[in-house]
This record gives structure tokens, sequence and C-alpha cells, in this order.
């Protein structure tokens, strides 16, 4: 291009247009690079939310799968805000019989009913908060859980299968012999003190909800037991005083006498072997809270 033949109104539109090109490359570079950012972002996300399923059943399997295993995956879904609508269907018409026979040790049993309690308490809060918030007596008495053609209540699993029917005011010292046919036959061969420190019941002073895998329970309730004690308790040096959660009176007679209790204590590492502090209790913190996870 020779500039001194060239008009100025073409140098300016040549200049104009060579401007618009590098910006729309420049644009397109931009673009481009935050496309492949958030694509890396999303692909990131999802490793992780992979990485952290202690469970992991594709939804076509299923139907294959134990009864224990179908609870684990849905408590896992409903942490990760995922449907459970199939894991409720096959639970609801699940056969009886067969159940029972895949219940078949108390290992199983606190598996499958904390799964239960835990995963069902979540979903209820996260789908509709408000009979708790309303009436927190009447959202644990309801009867919404429906398993082998029951409807059972949060009080049924708990204070039924879990606790052999111990009724809730009496600390765990009277239990009840006519509860739900359902329940008397799939209840725990013996209490186990360690579930109070796995239920979830949707309160803030509440354990923390854990996917209980079949064949790691036991284990598990070890863990969670530790660390909820760790966390909870409070000891008073100078009076010799250990404030503990309010659960331990609650259900008194499932941790046994106030020496057991400090042998709890001592087995959590909480105290030590050579210690004997006076036992107290604290106040329970009932505002609910959800989206309380740990995996243990």
């Amino acid at each position: 291009m020779d500039i001194k033949k060239t008009s100025l109104p073409a140098i300016i539109i040549t200049v104009v247009m060579l401007g618009i090109a590098a910006f729309a490359v420049v644009s397109f570079i931009k673009k481009s690079n935050e496309s492949d950012k958030k694509q890396e972002e999303k692909g990131a996300k999802s490793e992780t939310k992979e990485s952290n399923r202690a469970i992991n059943i594709p939804l076509e399997e299923l139907s294959s799968r134990t009864y224990p295993e179908i609870a684990a995956d849905m408590v896992q879904r409903i942490i990760l805000d995922e449907d459970i609508s199939k894991h409720r269907e096959l639970l609801k018409n699940c056969d009886a019989e067969q159940l029972n026979q895949q219940l078949n040790n108390d290992e199983l049993r606190l598996s499958f009913w904390i799964n239960i309690y835990n995963g069902y308490t979540q979903y209820f809060l996260k789908t509709d908060p408000t009979l708790y918030k309303e009436d927190r007596n009447e959202f644990f008495k309801k009867e919404q859980i429906s398993i082998a053609g029951y409807d059972l209540a949060m009080h049924d699993v708990e204070h039924g299968a879990l606790r052999r029917g111990a009724t809730i005011w009496s600390k765990g010292h009277i239990r009840i012999p006519f509860r739900n046919d359902f329940v008397n036959n799939f209840k725990l061969d013996a209490v186990d003190y360690r579930i109070h420190f796995a239920l979830n019941c949707g309160a803030k002073s509440c354990p923390p909800v854990s996917v209980y895998l079949p064949q790691t329970t036991n284990g598990q309730l070890d863990r969670a037991t530790k660390y909820y004690l760790n966390k909870e308790c409070e000891y008073d040096k100078e009076k010799d005083i250990i404030m503990v959660p309010a659960l331990m009176t609650w259900f008194s007679d499932d941790f046994g006498s106030r020496d057991d209790k400090r042998d709890i204590l001592r087995n959590a590492g909480v105290i030590s072997q050579e210690q004997d502090p006076k036992i107290e209790y604290k106040e329970y913190d009932w505002t609910m809270k959800v989206k309380n996870y740990r995996q243990f």
C-alpha cells in the first residue's frame, strides 16, 4: 500500500478493521481458556465427588444387591443430594423373609438400621423440615418409613429395632414386649451403646451422619464413638468433673453404671486410666442441623 497515495479515511478504516480482528482473536482465546478451565473444574468436582463415595452402586445393579448395601448406598446418595427413589421403592417392596435372612447377625442389623434411621431423617429434613420444627416428637412418632410393606416411625427404628423395645422415658430400664411385629422380628440380639454416637436425629448436638458399610460397621462405630466423645466431653481439672453428652443419661441403661461410663470414656481416650472424675451431663442443643457429615 502506498501511504502517500492512500486517503486518510482508508487508513482509519484499515486500522479499525485490524483492531476489530485483534479483539476478536483475543476474545476467542479468552473464551476458549475459560471454557477449558470450567471443564477442568467440572471434571475435578466430579472426580472429587466420586472419590468421596464410601459406596457406589450403579442404579442398574441396585436390585441385585443386598438390602444392607442398598441402605448404605441410599445414605451416600442423600449426602450427595442424589435421587433415592429407586432405593425407597426397593426397600418398601422388599420381601420380609429375605430381609430377615440377610440381616443374620448384629453387625448387619446395626449397619442396616443405622443407615435407615440416618438416611430417612436426612431425607425428610431436606425435603420438608416443617414437622421437625413444629413438633419434634410428632416427627419421630410419624410412621413414614416404608420397609417390606410396613410403615415404621423413627421411634420404631431407634427404640424398637436398635434398642430392643426400650421405652423412651425410662432411661432404658424398661422394655416394651408388645411392639410392632416387624420390629420385634428384626431387633438386635443385644443393645450396643455405640449406636448413640452414630444416630443423627437432625439436632445440632447429634453425632455426624456416616455411611455404615455392612462389612466394616464394627470398626466404624468404634471410630465414631471416639470422635464424638472427644469432641463433646469437657473436663474440669480443678473440680475433677467430666461433662458428658446428655445421651449418656437419657439412655443410661444402655451404657451401664457410672463406672461403666467412665470405662467407656477411658477406652475412647477422653480420660486416662488413672482418672476417676465425677460425671455430669451437658445440655442438648436441639437446633436443627442438616448436612452434618463425616465418614468413619
